[in-house]
């Protein structure tokens, strides 16, 4: 199941996503971890993930909520 931020970095180009950390005040690197199920955003990172897509018009902006609650790909035993 794709979530939300990996739907918007599919949609972008790599400048575009560079931005997105930048804006986010993260690496690019922290945000693929989300992205991708293997971390969960705080409230705070999720806060500002999803404003900083809202700056991108012409992508769907990326939701707090469903990055807070997202399902991780990997579970602790």
């Amino acid at each position: 199941m794709i979530n939300d931020l990996l739907r918007w970095r599919q949609e972008a180009t790599k400048d575009d996503w560079s931005k997105l950390a930048q804006l986010a005040k993260t690496s690019t690197g922290y945000l693929d971890q989300i992205a991708y199920g293997y971390r969960r955003a705080s409230p705070q990172m999720a806060e500002s993930i999803e404003n900083g897509t809202k700056i991108f018009k012409r992508f769907k902006s990326v939701s707090k909520e469903k990055l807070v609650f997202a399902e991780l790909k990997t579970k602790a035993a």
